[in-house]
């Protein structure tokens, strides 16, 4: 034998591993229950598994001597020492790996380890070996019947890399695809049913359909007692494609030693959407667990036949042009598939790439699905899945992160059709050809030309946006050639649709409050826009009618008693006040006369604006007869305004007073004026400005939003952080979306706020009231002086007057857009006041008389800076002499 020299340097032995169990069971290959976290009334032994390499594996055999000692750790700084163990080992040349194991505790179970953290150390020969924390836990023991730490929710499997998925970007499935999977992840969510911090300790088994281990993970994660709902996440695959084969999947999660929960899933030719179904561990005893998992719990779905497909869509309402169109379309492929037969020459990859345009409603999403079942069963796409994304899913935060994100989404979505609904989106503006959108577009664009196949790409969105994005990129109209109109319904078609919602919603008309929809629909589609929903429409409109019956009914003190028919029929009463889908709630607060006198009063006190007070008289009569006709006012007309004017004519002031004065007319619940410009709603990256403006947005309901030079939101500035555009796109859904809730003003200089509402076809729409606000004559300017050194209480000598006036009506002269109006003047006035008092502390006490220090001398005015220029800040070109 051996002996190991203390002295030398060489060692005979590498570290493996130290390991803790409490069952002294043995299990295949010599391993145990391992285990980091124990329940104490569970636990009579636990023991210690010492693990190393031999380096004297074949050659000789040798003598070591082993310490290991058990802390328990009361805090950070003390350690209570357990027990400490001895062991002489003789190391056989036999073994390459050596196991030690020693345990120590008490016979009686539940009375030697107490709850705490606790640590094993390993010494050889004195030195430290190795080292393996531990947690005694004392909530209770866990049972098939009673888990006393947590209350399990959901498992949830997603398929990422080996870095894992955001949150808000994961998909989840209960198939995965053979061929595109690398890593499956475990999303275990639960309840937190402790009142003090413990370790949960987590293993998730996952088994083949032969019952071999395909794969393990631990997860240990300390829960605070004032965490209620936890998320433990766990993966495992690999980052090579191909690492799962098609088969039935079972996962085990394990939780002290005991099954809790067994989830089924499939690995197979495509991923498929949905939550896994769960099964407790009595599963076992029946088999359930095994069977296959897209069939528990759900009807089994036949897959359509090419003829089943094609009647679905033969029997869709309207489309008639559509329909013919694509049947043409089907047919040609099919032509084409023949001349492939015959040996004839064809492109193998055929461009399946399509482009489809019209409004909201009209069928885009619901055809693009039957377009990928087509596909398939022409042979053209391997799994016909249809994968829906927006700008939202494509595009990233940083540079850098939207080319792996789209490439990522395509190969997702290979063997199905990729549809981008409102895919114009992806262009901000023609002349920034430097944001994100455009290099979603490249990517696309390369795809196609690569030739890749097995992927049917599909852009929708309005006809006129989706014309501008194919004129965005040269490349786009060549690898989209065919195109789909898919035109607005008729009010006959539209009906026809409401009908068969009726009937899948179990609901019955009457023929009077049939007739009356019908005359709904009738009047919305002679109103509509671009933004019309068609079906999408209607259905609304019957959820909002099924919503006045259900009111009705609850009203009655018999309800749980009505029959069926009662239960399902609308009356008139339940559509005759529909808001057409636009579910509108008009405020019904009563008017504060008080209020509005006291606001009209200080309207009417402002210098100038005889026209602007003009129109606001009209607009405030008029929201008066509404109210109290008791017409909802928001219904009738947009009170979202433009404010045209140059500066200092009191835009901002009149947005002030007339937020107070929609408030005393209960049109505005609390009347506030929230004040933003361009750089207040724009941030510096990709996402943020929307984020940002919704916020300024969320702090106006309520109140009015007054955006000050809002043209400055449609620049033509061609750097790549403009997003003024993507700030207005958001203000003006917020307005549709948000009606009645809060009023927008937009204002500034004249000339540019004409140009601004001619940029966006949909800003005329909503702001259909402008209110033209004029320079200030002389006069008024004067006046406005005036009133200030009255507020001040200053006395004007007529030499002062006379001086104050020539100077104004100098400045009125050279005015152009940049003139500051009232706001000038008073930044004179305010000069003026600080002249005189300086000439003030110049004087003694006692030649300051009263009079003397309320007068304001032609003096005090001579020594104000009169120059148009520095007032306006406004520079000339060439020298000043």
């Amino acid at each position: 034998m051996m002996f190991r020299n203390k002295q030398s340097e060489e060692k005979f032995y590498k570290f493996k591993d130290l390991k803790i169990y409490s069952s002294p069971e043995w299990l295949a290959n010599g391993m145990r229950k391992y285990r980091t976290v124990f329940e104490s009334i569970e636990t009579s032994y636990l023991y210690v598994e010492l693990s190393f390499y031999n380096k004297l594996f074949d050659v000789e055999e040798w003598e070591a001597e082993f310490l290991l000692k058990c802390y328990r750790l009361s805090n950070r700084k003390e350690r209570e020492i357990v027990c400490e163990i001895n062991v002489n080992q003789v190391i056989s040349p036999q073994h390459n790996i050596v196991n030690i194991r020693e345990g120590w505790g008490n016979d009686e179970v539940g009375t030697f380890w107490t709850r705490g953290d606790y640590v094993w150390e390993v010494y050889l020969d004195g030195e430290i070996f190795g080292t393996k924390p531990f947690y005694i836990e004392s909530g209770g023991p866990v049972t098939p019947q009673n888990n006393p730490y947590f209350e399990m929710q959901t498992i949830k499997l997603y398929e990422g890399t080996q870095d894992g998925v955001e949150e808000e970007n994961r998909i989840y499935h209960k198939q995965f695809s053979a061929a595109e999977s690398k890593y499956i992840w475990v999303e275990f969510n639960f309840e937190n049913l402790q009142e003090d911090d413990f370790y949960c300790e987590l293993t998730f088994n996952i088994y083949n359909e032969t019952r071999q281990l395909k794969g393990q993970t631990i997860e240990l994660k300390k829960i605070e007692q004032d965490e209620d709902f936890i998320e433990i996440i766990s993966g495992y695959g690999s980052d090579v494609k191909g690492s799962w084969i098609a088969g039935h999947y079972t996962l085990e999660v394990i939780f002290m030693d005991r099954l809790i929960a067994i989830v089924p899933f499939e690995v197979g030719k495509k991923f498929v959407t949905g939550n896994t179904v769960i099964y407790p561990p009595s599963s076992f005893l029946t088999g359930r667990a095994y069977s296959n998992p897209a069939k528990e719990n759900e009807e089994s779905e036949e897959e359509e036949t090419y003829e089943q497909v094609v009647e679905r869509l033969n029997n869709l309402i309207g489309l008639k042009d559509l329909k013919k169109r694509i049947h043409d379309y089907t047919s040609y492929l099919q032509f084409t598939q023949i001349r492939q037969e015959k040996g004839l020459k064809e492109d193998k990859n055929l461009n399946l790439h399509l482009i489809f345009k019209g409004n909201p409603g009209t069928g885009k999403t619901t055809i693009a699905q039957m377009m990928g079942k087509i596909y398939n069963h022409l042979g053209l796409l391997s799994t016909g899945e249809l994968h829906e994304v927006g700008r939202a899913e494509l595009i990233g935060q940083y540079i850098g992160q939207t080319a792996p994100k789209v490439k990522d989404i395509i190969d997702r979505a290979r063997g199905g059709v990729l549809f981008i609904d409102e895919a114009y989106s992806l262009i901000r503006s023609g002349e920034d050809s430097k944001d994100y959108g455009q290099e979603v577009i490249e990517i696309l664009v390369k795809e196609i030309s690569d030739g890749k196949g097995d992927i049917a790409i599909i852009l929708a969105g309005y006809t006129q946006p989706m014309e501008t994005l194919l004129e965005s990129n040269p490349g786009l109209k060549s690898r989209f050639p065919v195109q789909f109109e898919f035109p607005d319904y008729t009010p006959a078609e539209l009906l026809e649709i409401a009908k068969l919602t009726e009937k899948e919603s179990d609901l019955e008309f009457t023929p009077e409050a049939l007739y009356i929809l019908s005359k709904k629909i009738t009047e919305e589609y002679r109103k509509r826009d671009a933004t019309f929903g068609n079906a999408r429409f209607v259905k609304t409109t019957i959820r909002e009618a099924k919503m006045n019956l259900g009111i009705r009914v609850m009203k009655m003190e018999d309800a749980k008693n009505l029959s069926k028919t009662e239960l399902s029929t609308i009356h008139v009463a339940d559509v005759a006040h529909l808001t057409a889908g636009k579910m509108i709630t008009p405020l019904l607060l009563s008017i504060d006369e008080e209020e509005l006198q006291r606001s009209m009063a200080e309207l009417h006190a402002l210098v100038g604006l005889s026209e602007v007070k003009k129109r606001i008289d009209e607009l405030i009569a008029l929201v008066r007869f509404y109210q109290q006709t008791g017409r909802n006012v928001l219904n009738q007309f947009s009170l979202h305004m433009i404010f045209k004017g140059n500066p200092g004519t009191g835009k901002t002031t009149v947005a002030r007073i007339l937020s107070t004065i929609y408030r005393a007319l209960g049109v505005l619940e609390r009347g506030q004026l929230v004040e933003c410009d361009r750089q207040s709603l724009v941030a510096g990256f990709v996402g943020q400005t929307a984020i940002k403006t919704q916020e300024k947005i969320n702090s106006a309901i309520g109140g009015i939003l007054f955006i000050d030079e809002a043209y400055s939101l449609t620049s033509d500035s061609k750097t790549q952080n403009d997003f003024g555009k993507e700030a207005l796109e958001t203000i003006l859904k917020q307005m549709e979306d948000k009606r009645g809730e809060f009023i927008v003003i937009a204002a500034g200089y004249t000339q540019n706020m004409e140009q601004f509402v001619e940029m966006n076809p949909g800003l005329k729409s909503r702001f259909d009231r402008t209110i033209i606000f004029k320079d200030l004559t002389t006069e008024e300017l004067l006046e406005v002086a005036k009133g200030y050194f009255e507020q001040e209480k200053f006395i004007l000598t007529e030499e002062t007057q006379t001086y104050l006036k020539n100077q104004i009506t100098t400045l009125h002269a050279q005015r152009d857009k940049y003139f500051g109006n009232a706001r000038t003047i008073r930044t004179i006035a305010q000069e003026a006041v600080r002249q005189q008092h300086l000439r003030m502390a110049s004087l003694s006490e006692t030649e300051r008389t009263e009079q003397i220090m309320q007068t304001l001398e032609k003096e005090d005015l001579e020594k104000v800076n009169f120059n148009y220029e520095d007032l306006t800040g406004k520079r000339k070109m060439g020298f000043r002499m």
